[in-house]
């Protein structure tokens, strides 16, 4: 694989959430460490402390929780 579309490809992780805020984040726990104030998609309208959520990274670090896991 060309390593220039390695390094910009995006990639996807599972996380436990941690934290919730008001203010459309949260914090979680992943495998690479914890991560504070993640934004999460208007669609994951309840996050609640210990939910298993799907977490998108793009190559720029930015992360956001898509959804909790049923």
């Amino acid at each position: 694989m060309n390593r220039s579309i390695e390094q910009q490809a995006s990639r996807w992780v599972l996380a436990t959430v941690t934290a919730t805020r008001s203010d459309g984040t949260v914090d979680i726990d992943t495998p690479r460490g914890p991560v504070t104030y993640v934004r999460r998609l208007k669609s994951y309208t309840s996050p609640v402390v210990g939910d298993v959520v799907k977490v998108d990274i793009n190559s720029a670090g930015n992360w956001v929780v898509v959804g909790a896991l049923a």
